[in-house]
């Protein structure tokens, strides 16, 4: 489902800047993420100068995620509401959104805003600088106080730097933005379909000797309700699984365009 304006119909430009929200049964916040959204949007010197679409990727649920995204509809030039169909992971609806992006830059964010908005414009000034992709990285024993989730978190990181053979950091925090050839270049290879997915775009990236920035947040919070603390045993698994998968990838090549 798409929710546009009649003026976007005539005006088929291409926007500046697509920020892609994934947001599996989020009636709780969603109406106050895209209230803050649309505000900051407005007041950001940086950001209220663009051609901005927002895609907000709401897969089937039994909430009011889909009625509320539609009610604030209004508060932007362009909404896109897209539904994938049923749940299958945070992966396939990023990836279902970035594909659908029309911008000459494209973001992801949470829906908990985790990452606060200010560092759009920063980002996005990356980007302009010939920046293929720029993430946000997290100081994770500041950041995360349940000893389990640092444990899980640095050991996560660890293995990822031996499977991808990329040193970062931190690869979860959900606020990165790409130019839109990187964006689709990486999602297009994507197989990850839940929590493990940013790990292989960072993989793919670097398969394809694209230029990606870092940049530490270090007024990221640990928001409440978060769906991987709530299966962190269960998704931790999953995650060790994904990292094999991406080895495996990258050691056979299956990552790496034909042009490159």
């Amino acid at each position: 489902m798409q929710i546009i304006p009649q003026w976007l119909k005539m005006n088929s430009a291409r926007p500046d800047l697509s920020i892609v929200i994934p947001a599996l049964a989020e009636e709780k916040r969603i109406g106050q993420t895209l209230q803050t959204l649309s505000e900051f949007i407005r007041k950001d010197p940086v950001i209220s100068k663009l051609r901005l679409e927002v895609l907000v990727v709401a897969a089937d649920s039994n909430d009011r995620t889909h009625e509320i995204i539609e009610q604030k509809a209004i508060l932007f030039k362009r909404l896109v509401l897209l539904r994938p169909g049923p749940a299958v992971g945070k992966g396939r609806d990023v990836q279902y959104g970035i594909l659908q992006a029309q911008g000459k830059v494209i973001a992801y964010m949470d829906a908990d805003l985790a990452t606060p908005l200010h560092h759009l414009s920063k980002f996005y000034t990356n980007v302009l600088d010939n920046a293929d992709i720029v993430m946000a990285t997290r100081n994770i024993r500041k950041h995360h106080k349940d000893p389990l989730r640092i444990l899980v978190a640095n050991t996560g990181n660890f293995l990822f730097r031996i499977a991808a053979g990329l040193w970062v950091e931190d690869t979860q925090c959900g606020f990165k933005m790409f130019s839109s050839h990187a964006a689709k270049l990486c999602f297009s290879r994507m197989t990850i379909q839940k929590w493990g997915f940013d790990m292989e775009i960072l993989a793919i990236a670097k398969a394809n000797r694209l230029k990606v920035v870092t940049r530490r947040v270090n007024d990221w919070q640990d928001m409440p309700f978060s769906t991987f603390n709530a299966n962190i045993i269960k998704n931790s698994l999953h995650s060790l699984k994904d990292l094999a998968c991406i080895a495996k990838n990258r050691l056979t090549g299956a990552y790496t365009t034909p042009e490159v």
